[in-house]
């Protein structure tokens, strides 16, 4: 089992597939809707429960088990949210050669 990323909640742009990836891979399209669900998720945990920080943690105050379940469901969607990016990526190819090989159509 691979190990929780850890990202910092909108580290990462949100996926936004052009016509042409679209074309190769239909299923990005439902994917960025879910990548955007995602994000918005953890930014509304994020901000209802601000002692969620490393500071609250260094001065060695316990937070609420609510708090503790947001934290999780936080690195849960940023995990979610680079696995839609690995998808994106092996069904276009990060190469951008690579994609214009896959896209030239012959008409």
């Amino acid at each position: 089992m691979r190990p929780l990323r850890r990202h910092v909640v909108g580290s990462d742009p949100l996926l936004r597939p052009s016509p042409d990836e679209l074309s190769v891979a239909p299923a990005l399209g439902v994917l960025a809707a879910l990548d955007a669900t995602l994000a918005t998720a953890a930014y509304q945990l994020h901000a209802e429960h601000p002692d969620l920080t490393l500071e609250v943690l260094a001065r060695g105050d316990m937070p609420s088990a609510c708090a503790r379940t947001a934290s999780l469901l936080i690195f849960r969607c940023a995990d979610l949210r680079a696995a839609i990016r690995e998808y994106r990526a092996v069904t276009i190819g990060s190469d951008p050669d690579d994609r214009t090989e896959q896209l030239d159509l012959a008409f």
